[in-house]
This record gives C-alpha cells, structure tokens and sequence, in this order.
C-alpha cells in the first residue's frame, strides 16, 4: 500500500496489459512438421564476462570519471552506439547521451529512441536518454509529453510510472513498447553501454552526489512508461529483475497512477515481480 504525502509534479507512467478472452473450437487433426534445423552459430549462446568481454552491470565508475564509452569493446553486440560524457556541449535533439539521471519526480529521464518513428524491438541496443531537465547533456522530454505520473519511494528503491506520448521518446505512435536493462540475454545490456545515476538512493551520500546503480529496469511504450531504480546495498529479493520482461509495467511495477495526475508519495516494498503472498505464503508465478 502506499503512505499519503502526495504533491504535484510534472512526469511519470505505468504499462497497462491487457489480455484477450480467445474462444474455443472443434479441434482438427495434428499436423506433423518436419523438427527445425540445429543453430549452429555460436555467436546466439556467447555472453559477456569472457576475456575481452566485460558484463556491464559489473562495470563501476564514479560520475565524475565517466569514459567516453563505457563499452567500446568491439566484441559482440560491441562497440555501443552512444557516449556516457553528457554535458552543455552534447545537450540537443540530436544528443546520443547514454547515462541516464533518476534524481525525483520532476528530474528524471527515459529511454527513448534515437531516430524517430522507430520501434522499442529494434533499437533497444542504441536506445538513448530523454530528460525531464536540460542539465543533463541528453535530449529533452517536451513540455506536456508527460500526461499522468506517480514516483514512489522504498526502503529498497524508487520507482516512477506514469503515461507519455509515444512520439517525445522516438517511438511510432503504435509501437506497444518493450523493456529495457543493464543485463541482456548477453550480459552487454540494453542499451549497450547504458548506464544510470541517481542522488535520490540511499547510495548517495548526501542527497545530491549521483551514485550508480547497477540494477535497474524500465519499460516504454503504447503511450506508458515505467522506471525501478534499486539500491546497491539491497540485493535479495530481487525487486529489479528482468525476468518478466514481456509482461509489462502492471505486473512488474504496480501502482495507481491515472492519466492526468502527478504524485509523489513513500511506499511499502511489492512483492518481487512473479511472486504472490496470500495468508502469509509465496506462491511463485511460472
């Protein structure tokens, strides 16, 4: 449940999913097809964490002595497209920034598409970051995308949701979205070089030094968005995995944002996402 100590702001989004009743018919004799060939490329089972090829959620770096790229590393899905140095001089609407700041409800960014009309599923290894502030060398999230917004902190981390139209972040106006993370199915992360600070974790040591996070993960798309932001310090339960990502931010992030209204409030930790407590007992979601 969530504690009062709503207040206005301007930026935030939930993914609302839906699922279709399908009706039932007569069922027709199995058609027997012929088994698919083995892959044999091994490049679709390599991951990161080899020699040359770092896993970037192990990668730490103060703000401050940020690299150029944090994955230069042309192995892989390597180099990454972007750059992680944002500053005055790479602020624009043609800025490939890719160090996201997750400060509060008014000062957070997205990340969104760097060409436009495009789909989630397409660029989610080049995904670059929108703000909500112009201090942060990225692109800019324009002034009423935002319709609706929640940000909630936990003990164990913070989170925004909220609703956004889909052509401020890049993406096609039916483009129903997907999520992003620091790990991948190859340990490279989405985006590829990407990575998060934030001075609103209890990993800042005194509310406004931004702090990386390694963990995290977000949704956008089909006009919603969601953002968790987990503490360095707070690693069981798990409260920003990625398992789930076909789900979507109602099941991954639940809240009670609605369209039109902006809050800000404190709230109790959800369970870890694919895990149900019911009288006192876990029952895990398959």
């Amino acid at each position: 449940m969530v504690s009062a100590k709503a207040s206005r702001f301007a930026a935030i989004f939930a993914v609302i999913h839906s699922f279709s009743r399908s009706t039932a018919f007569a069922a027709e004799d199995p058609q027997i097809t012929q088994a698919p060939t083995a892959t044999t490329g091994l490049e679709r089972r390599q991951v990161a964490g080899g020699s040359g090829t770092p896993i970037l959620s192990t990668l730490e770096y103060a703000f401050t002595a940020l690299p150029e790229q944090v994955y230069p590393f042309a192995v892989l899905r390597g180099p990454q497209f972007g750059f992680n140095i944002c500053n005055s001089t790479t602020l624009g609407p043609n800025s490939n920034c890719q160090t996201l700041i997750f400060n509060g409800p008014d000062d957070f960014c997205l990340w969104g598409s760097p060409t436009a009309n495009s789909t989630i599923g397409d660029v989610e290894a080049r995904v670059v970051a929108y703000c909500t502030k112009p201090y942060h060398g990225t692109r800019l999230i324009p002034p009423g995308a935002i319709t609706g917004l929640q940000w909630m902190k936990t003990s164990a981390y913070i989170q925004v949701t909220g609703f956004i139209q889909n052509s401020a972040i890049g993406l096609a106006s039916d483009d129903g979205g997907g999520e992003l993370d620091p790990h991948g199915a190859d340990l490279q992360g989405n985006p590829l070089g990407g990575v998060v600070y934030s001075n609103g974790t209890t990993d800042s040591p005194d509310g406004h030094t931004l702090a990386q996070a390694h963990n995290w993960n977000l949704f956008v798309g089909g006009g919603q968005f969601c953002a968790k932001v987990c503490y360095n310090s707070v690693t069981s339960p798990d409260y920003c995995q990625n398992i789930y990502d076909l789900i979507g931010c109602s099941y991954n992030m639940p809240t009670s944002v609605q369209n039109g209204t902006f809050t800000s409030c404190e709230g109790d930790l959800q369970d870890e996402a694919g895990i149900y407590t019911s009288n006192g007992q876990g029952t895990h979601f398959i």
